[in-house]
């Protein structure tokens, strides 16, 4: 059957509405917690709807549109409303297979759409996740409690109880309908934020006034007797609004210490006009945009460079302005000496790996208090960021706030060998992704200051009691065993979201970012990374990064999802599955499978989501004492034998499909490409005899596309039959940040390729003839389509027309998928120029001619189409700057 997919999809207006998701109008339950990717609804509904829809469902595709974003003409957010209820009723009864489920963009639009829905994962912390978007809402958000509008108001469901009840206003003394599963969560979240206010040993630890405390390290220079601080960004605040700044402050160094100039508050001194403006000039130094120069009012301030270069392994002594490049060689401390400058180990990174060390001696009593506080390395706290008058006010940390960390370290002393700190050791091997951490922060409770442990420890007790209660709770009220423990297995669940998030955001590699004035999250980046200035928030103030905060972000990101799918007739599974065997799925057949697979050397989920992984696993476990026991979601956190799985890096690693070279080594994995091959090859053992196979793909290097089209045409028999560049990450994005994807990313339909249909390529006027055509009706649906756009169709085009043959030969030579990519690149130009009527026989005419076509705006190409352009018609020996064609940053030549 050709669906609605292969003529008529609207593939520009389907990605405006999906742009708008990664900027204002995300999904609220993306906030609920970070995950590295996660696909747009809007084009997660469209696609499902389009491949499952004969092509002629619908006459227009205003219509189509329509019904698919009811309320896209009164919102910006197009994913905000459900689908109407007469395209649900034309999908009605169908099965949709989602394998690499991640954070359920694509089963949550199915379930919209009214699909029976099986969602599957191999990693237990997204399985978890999965559960919270997908199964608790769809199987509790249909019951209901009614409670007064105090109470409504004391829990901060005004706009639930709006939403959900119609009203319009909210009055103390009305009654109102709310969902029970949100009205629960709330509930028990204040209780959880409630009894940590009042933990007497978190009381004493924070000063109710501070919102932030931004801490360093600190190390003894080798040259004397002293400790430097390591300040990576001096500044504390450069907040702009157009040409004027709302705050500027910074640290100096004077005199052995630091201090700090506010450019706000030294206006107000001296009643400067409007302070809350500032006309200034600033300059910034260097990537970072740290350091540099302020002028104001006639004066002109320094701010300080950064004293500390990781990259570079050096850092500067404040006090005596020593370069410390020193290195630690066979356990002696050395200069670095020319020609071998990176002999064995910077000496700030070996006193790092000391500090933990000592942490760790001194917790099991091999050392005192006074000999770890002596070590050549330790943390330090530099800054109070404290709320006054709905302002932020920076003002130095003092030794008494200093005092406070070490005072967290007896408590957490006291407590030692209690299971809910965690224990587990960070993945032994680095990457791409991962960076060197590993090396410094040897475990997991490694990555946060003593006083940020003792709090999530105290969170996760929390946590753990609130299920007991919840259970307890339903049972009085006339449940049986088995739903109380169920629905308090879900209560629960959204807690230890709230319990990760806090943790991400409270950790010694969060840094602080001086244009939001908050501390960033511990994951804002690919991988964990050493910063130099972290933040650190109160956990009791009325500041973001509470954990009271975290909840609010939970319970509206739950009541989008109760919207989302309460109603939806469809099914739901969540199975915690390997694609590549689908063991729990035996012999079931689906209509449509539609999944975002991993993309070669992309994120390392395993390792990387092994930092929520420890938190979740204690708070949905019970602590007898000595080790955690089964409580909540068993199968996540231990194995069929009952025993504790300790980290998702020693059991899935090895399983999960990406690349990544650290753990191919330590592991002697299987490559990327052969895992790919083989889970798509089993996902066709599930498939309907006329179903379709629907993929989200971008990817950096041309190997792994070469691994996708081998995986689909050479190992799956498959046939692309159509395609659609679309939006999938924001340049925002921490996946996307730095991309030069080799195709950008795009939406393809494939199916079984009817038989064996031989293909010579020698015979190459026809073969350009069939693209030519091709790219007619691919491109028809892009209208003006210009630039990498124009490229993506071209090439998708050839594509189509190639993985529909088999074999397909060179003179006589059979093609491989590389090849074959290769080809495509190929047919791809002939087919631009020959739709520009144009035939060149020289290979600098024709670069030329392509970069004309595919110019954007401005008559500027990106890299990805320069190298495209290269790849294709080169054989001339000069690269095309070189031959006139284009011109550096981004220019061409006309």
């Amino acid at each position: 059957m050709e669906t609605y997919f292969m003529p008529s999809f609207p593939a520009e207006a389907v990605n405006e509405y999906s742009k708008v998701e990664k900027g204002p109008g995300r999904p609220p339950h993306w906030e609920m917690v970070f995950w590295w990717t996660r696909k747009p609804l809007a084009s997660a509904r469209a696609a499902i709807a389009a491949a499952l829809l004969p092509s002629g469902a619908y006459p227009t595709q205003e219509q189509f549109l329509n019904d698919l974003f009811p309320c896209r003409h009164e919102r910006k957010t197009a994913h905000a409303c459900n689908p109407s209820p007469r395209l649900v009723e034309k999908l009605r009864g169908k099965k949709l297979l989602d394998p690499f489920a991640g954070f359920g963009s694509i089963p949550l639009e199915a379930m919209r759409l009214g699909l029976d829905v099986t969602a599957v994962e191999l990693l237990p912390t997204a399985y978890v996740f999965l559960k919270a978007v997908l199964e608790y809402p769809h199987r509790y958000g249909r019951e209901v409690v009614e409670t007064t509008g105090r109470e409504v108001k004391e829990l901060g469901l005004e706009d639930v109880a709006k939403k959900f009840s119609g009203a319009r206003q909210i009055s103390d003394s009305g009654r109102y309908k709310v969902p029970r599963l949100i009205y629960d969560v709330a509930r028990w979240g204040r209780w959880v934020a409630q009894r940590l206010r009042e933990d007497p040993d978190i009381k004493e630890l924070y000063d109710e006034n501070v919102a932030v405390y931004i801490g360093t390290w600190e190390v003894k220079c080798p040259a004397g007797d002293h400790y430097t601080p390591l300040v990576g960004n001096w500044w504390l605040a450069r907040v702009k609004t157009g040409k004027e700044y709302e705050r500027l402050a910074w640290m100096t160094w004077r005199d052995g210490k630091i201090e700090v100039v506010d450019l706000n508050e030294e206006c107000r001194k001296i009643k400067a006009g409007n302070c809350n403006m500032l006309k200034a000039v600033v300059k910034t130094g260097g990537e970072e945009e740290e350091g540099g120069s302020v002028e104001w009012g006639g004066m002109k301030f320094v701010v300080p460079g950064k004293n500390v270069d990781g990259k570079g392994e050096v850092a500067k002594c404040l006090h005596c302005r020593v370069d410390i490049d020193h290195r630690v060689v066979d356990g002696r401390l050395k200069k670095p000496v020319k020609g071998r400058k990176k002999e064995g180990e910077w000496y700030v990174k070996w006193a790092l790996r000391q500090w933990n060390n000592n942490l760790e001696r001194y917790l099991n009593g091999e050392i005192t208090l006074q000999e770890l506080r002596n070590s050549l390395a330790r943390p330090i706290l530099l800054i109070k960021v404290k709320l006054k008058n709905n302002d932020l006010e920076f003002e130095l940390a003092t030794p008494q706030d200093a005092e406070k960390l070490w005072k967290a370290l007896e408590k957490l002393k006291q407590m030692w060998g209690d299971p809910d700190i965690p224990y587990e050791n960070i993945q032994p091997y680095g990457g791409a992704t991962l960076g060197d951490i590993y090396k410094i922060f040897i475990k997991y409770r490694n990555l946060f200051n003593p006083r940020q442990l003792l709090t999530l420890v105290k969170l996760v007790k929390l946590v753990r009691e609130t299920g007991k209660r919840v259970e307890e709770e339903k049972l009085r009220e006339g449940w049986s065993r088995e739903d109380a423990h169920k629905y308090a297995e879900a209560v629960t669940t959204y807690l230890a979201i709230a319990l990760c998030k806090h943790a991400d955001w409270n950790s010694i590699v969060s840094g602080w970012q001086l244009s939001y004035l908050i501390a960033a999250h511990t994951l804002a980046m690919r991988g964990i990374a050493i910063v130099w200035n972290w933040g650190e928030y109160n956990p009791l103030s009325k500041y973001r990064g509470t954990i009271k905060a975290m909840l609010e972000n939970v319970i509206d990101g739950l009541s989008y999802l109760v919207n989302a799918v309460s109603g939806s007739p469809s099914g739901v599974r969540v199975l915690l599955d390997d694609a590549t065997t689908l063991d729990k799925l035996s012999g079931e057949k689906f209509d449509l499978i539609v999944t975002d697979p991993p993309y070669a050397y992309d994120v390392a989920y395993a390792e990387l989501s092994d930092f929520y992984y420890v938190w979740l696993k204690r708070a949905l476990s019970d602590n007898d004492g000595r080790s955690l026991k089964p409580r909540f979601l068993q199968e996540s956190f231990f194995d069929e034998f009952g025993e504790e799985i300790p980290t998702q890096w020693k059991v899935f690693a090895p399983r999960e499909v990406s690349e990544s070279e650290g753990r191919r080594e330590y592991f002697k994995s299987e490559p990327f490409e052969v895992l790919l091959a083989r889970a798509f090859t089993n996902l066709l053992r599930f498939l309907k005899e006329n179903g379709h196979l629907v993929v989200y793909y971008v990817a950096k290097k041309p190997e792994a596309w070469a691994a996708f089209v081998r995986a689909l045409w050479e190992g799956a028999g498959l046939e692309l039959v159509a395609a659609h560049p679309v939006a999938t990450e924001s340049e925002e994005s921490v996946v996307a940040r730095g991309k030069a994807s080799v195709l950008g990313g795009y939406l393809s339909v494939w199916r079984r390729r009817r038989g064996e249909r031989p293909l010579e390529l020698s015979d190459r006027e026809a073969v350009v003839k069939a693209v030519a055509e091709r790219f007619k009706q691919f491109s028809s649906q892009a209208r003006g389509a210009k630039g990498h756009t124009l490229w993506v169709y071209a090439y998708l085009a050839a594509l189509s027309f190639l993985t529909e043959h088999w074999p397909v030969k060179r003179r006589g030579a059979e093609l491989r998928a590389e090849e074959l990519v290769e080809a495509a690149v190929d047919l791809a130009f002939e087919a631009l120029l020959r739709d520009a009527g144009v035939e060149l026989a020289d290979a600098a005419s024709r670069a030329y001619l392509a970069l004309r076509l595919l110019e954007g705006k401005e008559g500027r190409v990106d890299s990805d189409v320069l190298s495209h352009v290269e790849r294709a018609v080169g054989g001339f020996g000069q690269r095309l700057g070189e031959v006139g064609a284009c011109e550096a940053g981004g220019g061409r030549r006309g």
